[in-house]
């Protein structure tokens, strides 16, 4: 129960597992799947901080020989430094522990790389501060593969705020362009608040001073006002967000300079304000987790509904290739695509002389019916018939909606 590790996937992303390996000491899960037509290795860690360090890594190097070829994403706390001189903040005399050597071992067997360091080859940033030593070190490292540099999108430091650690975040640009089509919900805890209160009422005021009822339907103009309605939520709630994001990204930077400064007094306070906000964005996921199973109360149709909902967006197509074998991710590339695809299927390769066609259909002599028959058809149904019908009927068997 003192450690763990996981490694969690988007629920929109279209993957398929083919094996998963877990240490005995929960230090280490390894998923080996496949992705956009694409296997791999994917790696989480947790190296453990005296002694067993050395041993920990050539075990896990021994584990991922039988992964040989397959690209390596591996992510984690490695306790241990890669640069003895830019990965700490305090200057010390080098000295190569044992656990250094196993890492680096593992990075020249299996072609990996810092991709941190790839991308800012010279700089300094820090994951981890030590309150015994009064000093910074990065020891959260990505290491992946030679051949994923190309793909790599983005890497970043994240700030600390809860744990000692600061987060680490790597874009791979394989999986970019995934998308997830949602449909609007109104966010009914925005009712609750007095400004959202009036602006609600004088949306609606103003919506009848100039579209007055008169003999206007009803079910029309109540459709009106919803879609008025949800434009100016939707732009309240739009500017709200990002209100609290720049406030976010305002405490990120604060936090970032007083920790560099080691100001621990400022930084409590400064923490406290951020953990406030990303509470209120979990508040937020809660209360919609909840809305989603329990506004129905007893009755099923509700939490049907959204399992049903669920299953359907898994079933959507993530990607295809078109004729020139390339890969399609996106809704648009792949909604052309097929439009490509069944404009070329549909599309008749022989040429059609009209006049031809006519004296074809000229020649047809197509069976009609007889007046008289034709008169019965029409006529309205007998109760006879009806009586007739419902005695054929099987027995056990009732009408449904249709």
């Amino acid at each position: 129960k003192s450690r763990g590790v996981a490694i969690l996937i988007k629920k929109n992303i279209p993957f398929t597992e083919i094996k998963v390996l877990k240490g005995k000491e929960g230090r280490a899960i390894m998923l080996l799947l496949e992705i956009m037509s694409q296997k791999m290795l994917l790696v989480n860690i947790y190296a453990p901080v005296w002694g067993g360090g050395p041993t920990f890594f050539y075990r896990l190097n021994a584990k991922l020989q039988q992964f040989n070829d397959i690209p390596i994403i591996m992510g984690g706390d490695f306790n241990e430094v890669l640069d003895l001189q830019l990965d700490r903040s305090i200057k010390a005399k080098p000295h190569v522990s044992g656990t250094n050597r196993a890492i680096h071992t593992l990075i020249s067997d299996f072609n990996l790389v810092d991709v941190w360091r790839v991308v800012n080859p010279t700089m300094r940033d820090y994951t981890f501060f030590s309150h015994r030593h009064n000093s910074y070190s990065r020891t959260d490292l990505f290491l992946i593969s030679r051949s994923l540099i190309g793909d790599t999108f983005a890497v970043d430091i994240e700030i600390r705020t809860i744990s000692e650690h600061a987060p680490i975040s790597f874009t791979h640009s394989g999986i970019l362009g995934l998308e997830k089509s949602r449909n609007w919900r109104l966010n009914v805890s925005l009712l609750r608040l007095p400004e959202v209160q009036a602006l609600v009422k004088k949306a609606i005021s103003d919506f009848y001073k100039c579209n007055p009822k008169g003999e206007s339907d009803t079910g029309l103009l109540w459709d009106t006002v919803k879609a008025v309605l949800r434009g100016k939520l939707i732009s309240y709630a739009t500017n709200r967000k990002k209100e609290r994001l720049q406030k976010t990204i305002e405490l990120e930077q604060e936090i970032k300079e007083k920790e560099l400064a080691l100001n621990f007094h400022n930084l409590q306070y400064l923490k406290y304000e951020f953990n406030k906000l990303m509470s209120q964005k979990v508040e937020f996921a809660l209360f919609r987790v909840r809305q989603s199973y329990f506004e129905a109360g007893e009755k099923a149709s509700k939490l049907l509904a959204y399992h049903l909902c669920k299953l359907t967006a898994s079933h959507n197509i993530h990607m295809i290739k078109n004729d020139s074998n390339r890969q399609m991710v996106t809704n648009r590339d792949i909604n052309l695509t097929f439009k490509q695809f069944y404009s070329k299927l549909y599309t008749s390769e022989s040429g059609v002389d009209i006049s031809d066609s006519n004296t074809y259909l000229a020649d047809i002599k197509l069976p009609c019916l007889d007046p008289g028959d034709r008169d019965v058809l029409e006529a309205p149904i007998a109760t006879p018939e009806i009586k007739k019908a419902i005695e054929i009927i099987k027995s056990g068997k009732s009408p449904g909606p249709d």
